[in-house]
């Protein structure tokens, strides 16, 4: 089923959705289910060389799912072949004739099925690569690529939907500066310089400290997400709250008050 973000429809036409404050729902549960799905899991990001569109890493993550469990039986094939050629003899054996030596080898292999450190990895690779992975990825057990397999797909699923096209998982460090410079713009004066972030978040859970090179730190908290960001002064002195609803084109935030569309 395919769905547009939240960013990509105006009002009155969001998809499937008859409302944004359905969409805005339907992304709540979501963040829910991503909450629950990967909490206590570290996923590497960006894996693959070529970038997928969503739809096809949708179609991947879902494939690999289904797969894990035939990819680690394949594996442990693969794993008493290597073992077949760890413990003969036959590899050791040395003759001058190297075209001979080659043909031995050849043989000992066609007869056992065994195989080389070379050509273990070789065929491993080529397993990993069919569900994505990268040719030299490390697997852990089964359980743990079933639950990294089902944050991946569950993070994906929010870059379909909500606000920021899962901007607030994805870079929640980026999108917290500019709620932070916009809260410094319209509630302190010109923006001053040279910041840097600090962030603490899962899903829902947590905030972004954004500090400015006059002592100025805005904090940016997702409590509210998707329905709102949150941004107040913390130092040098305690500042007015501020709760946005939010809006994104590609990786620019638009920012409104309460109530109103950005």
């Amino acid at each position: 089923m395919y769905i547009r973000t939240l960013s990509q429809v105006p009002d009155g036409a969001v998809g499937e959705y008859q409302s944004k404050a359905a969409a805005l729902q339907a992304t709540e549960e979501q963040l829910k289910k991503y909450e629950s799905d990967c909490r206590g899991i570290d996923i590497l990001k960006h894996l693959r060389k070529a970038k997928l569109t969503t739809y096809d890493e949708t179609l991947l993550l879902q494939r690999r799912i289904n797969e894990l469990p035939k990819l680690f039986e394949e594996r442990a094939k693969l794993d008493g072949r290597a073992r077949l050629w760890q413990d003969s003899p036959e590899k050791n054996r040395v003759f001058t004739d190297p075209v001979a030596e080659r043909h031995r080898i050849e043989a000992f292999v066609q007869r056992t099925g065994a195989l080389s450190p070379a050509m273990y990895r070789t065929e491993l690779a080529k397993l990993l690569v069919k569900l994505g992975y990268p040719a030299n990825y490390v697997l852990g057990n089964l359980e743990t690529e079933l639950r990294r397999a089902r944050c991946e797909a569950r993070m994906n699923t929010l870059r379909w939907m909500g606000p920021c096209s899962g901007m607030e998982v994805d870079d929640p460090r980026h999108l917290s500066r500019q709620v932070a410079d916009h809260y410094v713009q319209t509630e302190l004066g010109p923006k001053p310089s040279h910041r840097s972030t600090a962030c603490s978040v899962f899903g829902t859970s947590g905030f972004c400290d954004v500090f400015y090179s006059n002592g100025i730190t805005i904090r940016v908290n997702f409590s509210k997400v998707p329905h709102a960001l949150i941004a107040i002064q913390v130092a040098p002195k305690l500042g007015p709250r501020r709760e946005y609803s939010y809006w994104c084109s590609g990786k620019r935030v638009s920012l409104g008050l309460p109530g109103k569309t950005p």
